[in-house]
């Protein structure tokens, strides 16, 4: 909140009263009366002529109430009165973000970074939106200046009964494991620490923790970094989980290659290719070709030929390519079936089945949401996943888990024709959250939550072991 500054020998008495009315406010927030505040502030916010000063701090004390709507136009008031105004911007900002109005929001970003360019607020906000909106380039400029600045992010939690600190890169959201979504925030402080240069990292005073967890993903683009944080890991003479070499290991090529050995897994094999040489690239059965790094099926697309190979290179960006062989891996009912796990210290944990039309499945573009049918079927899998999958495709995910010997990693799979473990991807970036309506996705809250549990329960021991 704002101190309301002077505005002249002939304002005085209005001057004493608003700053009267500001550091009342400020007293009565200070022992949690945040309505007593409001009310303050309400009152004060009618003085003529109008203080912008006053509007912010009526907005930022609604915004802790949870009340939008005053928040909102009480910040759009303040910058009406006062265009310069940063935390007022900012404000503004993030109230327009939480109901959803994103170019809004980034309009005010963009005003708040007129007044202050290089504020941290502003361009970590900015990344996300970026983000949201599709630019990920921009976005990736926005965090750059940010990390420019801090490395280090830490949520403290109010009940701590654990510290972890979480090794992470630059980039997208996909770049890193959203360890704030497994973790209890409450009774669980988060550190995140950016691996910028060698030269930050060795300025930078690191807090206590109880866990080192590498929290980088495997892509092209965090190699270096992973190597990084094996360096960082060995200087701080602490054990790491998800050890940096063998996140490596969950590359495409290399883990369908280590998953085809595996008895009982039907792993095609995926090739990278460069855009040059696929220009004579001789396709003559379906195939899967995907720009690498990417997520979520961007990009992903099944040729049949050679010509369709040639016509999808012309039409996506990228320079570099996996090639899959598909397979049909449609149940008798026509619908194809993607299961998603989860790995913690070993023990193996159902996240969620997608059921779809489309071979290309992808849970929120699923039917998931209008099907119960289902959903009822995703609810026995979570209940019981090895009384769904055959004891064939079981025992290959849990030799896979062993192979990567990772101690948080996430598997997309499905069911071959024959029973076997259809591999499609292990990535220790993986989302896990729960977030989806609970009304309709009940039994979530249900299952979901062990695998949160499971991470606590593999950081908790990790505190326990002699230093």
């Amino acid at each position: 909140m704002h101190d309301v500054p002077g505005s002249g020998a002939n304002q005085t008495s209005l001057r004493d009263d608003l700053r009267r009315a500001n550091q009342e406010a400020l007293r009565l927030r200070s022992i949690g009366d945040l309505r007593g505040a409001l009310a303050v502030l309400d009152t004060a916010s009618e003085q003529s002529p109008p203080v912008a000063e006053i509007f912010s701090n009526r907005g930022f004390i609604a915004a802790e109430l949870g009340d939008r709507e005053r928040a909102r136009t009480s910040y759009a008031r303040a910058v009406d009165l006062d265009p310069h105004l940063l935390a007022a911007r900012l404000g503004y900002g993030a109230e327009l973000y939480a109901v959803g109005d994103l170019e809004g929001a980034r309009s005010q970003y963009r005003l708040a970074l007129g007044i202050d360019e290089e504020n941290l607020v502003a361009h970590l906000a900015m990344y996300e939106l970026e983000l949201q909106l599709g630019n990920r380039a921009k976005a990736l400029a926005h965090q750059k200046r940010a990390l420019a600045v801090r490395q280090l992010f830490s949520a403290i939690a109010p009940q701590e009964r654990r510290k972890i600190l979480a090794l992470c890169a630059p980039g997208d959201w996909f770049a890193n494991t959203p360890v704030e979504y497994l973790v209890d925030r409450e009774t669980t402080t988060l550190h995140k620490l950016f691996l910028t240069t060698p030269e930050k990292l060795a300025a930078l005073q690191l807090p206590e923790y109880d866990a080192l967890f590498n929290a980088i993903g495997e892509s092209s683009e965090n190699v270096e970094v992973l190597l990084l944080a094996e360096l960082v890991a060995k200087m701080l003479g602490r054990p790491i989980l998800n050890d940096p070499l063998r996140v490596l290991e969950t590359n495409r090529v290399r883990c369908a290659r280590l998953a085809s050995h595996i008895a009982g897994c039907n792993a095609p094999e995926t090739v990278e290719r460069a855009r040059p040489a696929l220009q004579g690239e001789s396709i003559d059965r379906p195939t899967i070709v995907r720009p690498i790094d990417s997520h979520a099926g961007k990009g992903a697309r099944l040729v049949g030929s050679s010509g369709e190979l040639q016509a999808y290179l012309n039409e996506t960006e990228g320079e570099r390519f996996f090639l899959t062989p598909w397979v049909d891996y449609a149940s008798p009912d026509g619908y194809f079936r993607k299961y998603r796990l989860v790995a913690v210290a070993g023990e193996i944990f159902p996240y969620h089945l997608a059921i779809s039309s489309n071979w290309m499945v992808h849970y929120y573009s699923s039917e998931m949401k209008a099907e119960q049918w289902m959903r009822d079927e995703e609810r026995r899998f979570l209940e019981d996943w090895r009384a769904v999958f055959p004891a064939t495709a079981a025992s290959a995910l849990e030799r896979l888990t062993e192979s990567l010997a990772l101690e948080y990693v996430g598997f997309d799979c499905s069911i071959d024709r024959d029973g076997k473990l259809l591999f499609f991807e292990a990535d220790p970036a993986i989302i896990v959250h729960l977030t989806d309506d609970r009304e309709i996705f009940g039994y979530k809250y249900e299952h979901v939550p062990k695998i949160f549990r499971a991470f606590e329960r593999l950081i908790d021991r990790q505190h326990a072991r002699p230093a």
